[in-house]
């Protein structure tokens, strides 16, 4: 079990701090030794929508993609987690079940914190409160910001993603403009509310124009403002 000194979150530049999250965790390992921390591979079902809320998970390193199934069984992607996220928050403090459900994108290490340990510790903690609001805040704005893309066209939610993504920094280079291919076609598809071969045809078309390049690891941005005019519409 790592010490508390041991455990560090890996969060790329750019996204938003949360100072006391760190804090709550030195918390959590100092006084809870039932902590589990681990490691997924690709594909690994950290949770599933539906199934009781038994605690959160906190993504340590990797990416992990978090959707939900509408009534007619078609997945939505609604974000992509990232380094530092803590997942199933609001079903558990809710003590409901899950309402989404997360699968890891790439290998992860997370930590994993039963329910009623971390109830316990949030009425305990001075940082707890403010906490839990930062997350759940950050939360609602990325499905927000969501919401509002799935308003307009395919081309447009498919070219906004990618500037999103591409003015992170990849987690293989300090560079903007390179895009990791942590996710597949379909799921790219399962983002934006499309099908997996409109996908394929609109980043062809990207190819053939010159705006992006696609390779075995990667998706490059060689011309941003072309790609940021077609997400105007």
């Amino acid at each position: 079990m790592p010490s508390a000194q041991q455990v560090e979150i890996e969060k790329p530049s750019g996204r938003p701090a949360v100072g006391d999250l760190q804090s709550l965790l030195r918390e959590i390992h100092g006084s809870n030794q039932r902590n589990l921390e681990s490691l997924h591979g690709r594909g690994k079902v950290l949770f599933a929508e539906g199934e009781p809320a038994r605690g959160v998970y906190i993504l340590c390193s990797g990416r992990a993609s978090v959707s939900i199934c509408s009534s007619e069984g078609r997945v939505l992607i609604l974000r992509i987690a990232q380094p530092g996220d803590v997942l199933g928050l609001n079903a558990v403090l809710r003590n409901s079940s899950y309402d989404m459900t997360v699968k890891t994108l790439e290998p992860c290490r997370t930590s994993f914190i039963p329910r009623a340990d971390l109830i316990e510790l949030l009425e305990n903690s001075e940082a707890g409160p403010h906490t839990v609001i930062q997350l759940l805040s950050r939360e609602l704005a990325e499905l927000t910001d969501r919401t509002l893309l799935l308003q307009q066209t395919a081309r447009a939610r498919l070219t906004k993603l990618l500037l999103q993504w591409s003015k992170q920094p990849s987690q293989n280079t300090s560079r903007t403009g390179v895009i990791d291919k942590v996710v597949t076609q379909e799921e790219i598809a399962q983002m934006i509310g499309s099908a997996r071969e409109t996908v394929s045809r609109m980043l062809a078309a990207l190819c053939r124009q010159g705006i992006i390049r696609i390779t075995s690891e990667s998706i490059l941005i060689d011309d941003f403002a072309a790609l940021e005019e077609m997400a105007k519409g």
